[in-house]
């Protein structure tokens, strides 16, 4: 039932994709089942619908990253169904632990982090995603929505290195190349002052 259940779901992420014209890349199976997917730019309503539909396709059953205000009934069902992880973001230091943790409880854990935090426009992003990806030594997930093809695309993975700053520029020269620009604000200072 599982593996019929699994292809009925391909098939729904499939037809999104194919409906808006755009096209999804598959995670490569090597990184294995537990990994930070961190995703770049989020600048619309729809990135919920895109990440459920990238979740179809590549089967993993990822666990997005949502503020708790938002875990509200009747919202709250629907949610639970897409295994999405309620955080209070007034506690910073309390979720790199509590998801850190998570990933030694489960064998599949797939958190799902916007590191620019909001829609609006930021001049830093957010790098909880680091400390998590360093405590519970697992791989950072890189994807991109690129809007100029079309196309959801998985520009690599690293893990958390000895500096959190060089990994932040590493990060920030895949995307760069990739055609998006991270804002990174005052690290971007450090950055040119380094090079």
């Amino acid at each position: 039932m599982k593996f019929i259940f699994s292809w009925i779901k391909y098939g729904i992420g499939m037809l999104f994709f194919k409906m808006i014209g755009w096209k999804c890349e598959i995670i490569p199976k090597v990184i294995g089942h537990k990994y930070i997917l961190i995703g770049f730019p989020h600048n619309t309503n729809m990135d919920a619908p895109f990440g459920i539909g990238f979740s179809f396709i590549n089967r993993i059953q990822a666990s997005p990253m949502i503020k708790k205000e938002w875990m509200f009934w009747p919202m709250s069902i629907i949610f639970k169904w897409l295994n999405v992880m309620p955080v209070d973001r007034n506690a910073a230091s309390d979720i790199v632990d509590q998801v850190a943790q998570e990933f030694l409880l489960r064998d599949t854990f797939i958190p799902v982090i916007f590191p620019e935090g909001t829609r609006k426009e930021v001049k830093m992003i957010k790098t909880g995603f680091w400390h998590i990806a360093d405590k519970a030594d697992v791989p950072i997930v890189l994807l991109y929505k690129d809007a100029s093809q079309k196309r959801l695309r998985i520009l690599g993975h690293l893990f958390a290195g000895e500096f959190k700053h060089d990994d932040l520029v590493k990060i920030r020269d895949i995307f760069r190349a990739a055609g998006y620009e991270i804002p990174m604000g005052d690290v971007e200072n450090e950055i040119s002052l380094a090079a």
